[in-house]
């Protein structure tokens, strides 16, 4: 995402608190206790819902699950033939 999108998303959150979530020192831009504490608490509802997605499926008989995978730009063409085996 470019900065201007960033910002724009962050001032979209922040709409929904009264109390600020980031605040800006000198030139750079900080979170806040209750900021890194509504990060935190949502780190955690993503991970729950996760949980949830998973026993759905394993209920149903279906493999699933999350896999993550990090590569230098040029691998959008190799990956997809990698995980072709895999799915």
């Amino acid at each position: 995402m470019t900065q201007p999108a960033v910002s724009i998303q962050l001032k979209n959150l922040q709409e929904n608190f009264e109390v600020p979530l980031t605040e800006i020192i000198g030139k750079k831009i900080h979170i806040t206790e209750f900021g890194q504490e509504l990060a935190d608490t949502a780190d955690r509802i993503f991970d729950e819902l996760g949980k949830i997605e998973e026993k759905m499926l394993e209920l149903k008989g279906l493999l699933g699950g999350k896999i993550r995978i990090s590569a230098v730009s040029t691998g959008k063409y190799i990956i997809p033939y990698l995980m072709a085996d895999f799915m």
